[in-house]
C-alpha cells in the first residue's frame, strides 16, 4: 500500500512523503490517526494543494515547541 505522509512518521519520511507501507501498518495506524492517507489520484491532487496549509502547521507545532523547550531549559531537577 503506498500512503502520503501528513506529518512525520519517526524512520519513515516526513511530510509529503509517498511511501510504501505494508497493509495493515497503513490501515490500522497511520491513517486512523491522521498521519497518513492513501496515495490515490484523487488525494495526490488534495494534497497539492493543501501542502502550503499543512506545512505552517507543522511549523507552528514547531515553534512552540521550541519556546517550551527554551522555558526548561533552565530548570534544574532534583
Amino acid at each position: 500500500m503506498q500512503v502520503i505522509l501528513l506529518e512525520k512518521v519517526a524512520n519513515l519520511g516526513v511530510l509529503g512523503d509517498i511511501v510504501k507501507v505494508k497493509d495493515g501498518f497503513g490501515r490500522n495506524f497511520l491513517i486512523p490517526q491522521g498521519k497518513a492517507k492513501r496515495a490515490t489520484e484523487a488525494n495526490k491532487a488534495e494534497f497539492a494543494a493543501r501542502r502550503a496549509e499543512l506545512e505552517k502547521q507543522q511549523a507552528d507545532i514547531l515553534a512552540v515547541a521550541k519556546v517550551r523547550g527554551e522555558k526548561l531549559a533552565g530548570f534544574v531537577l532534583t
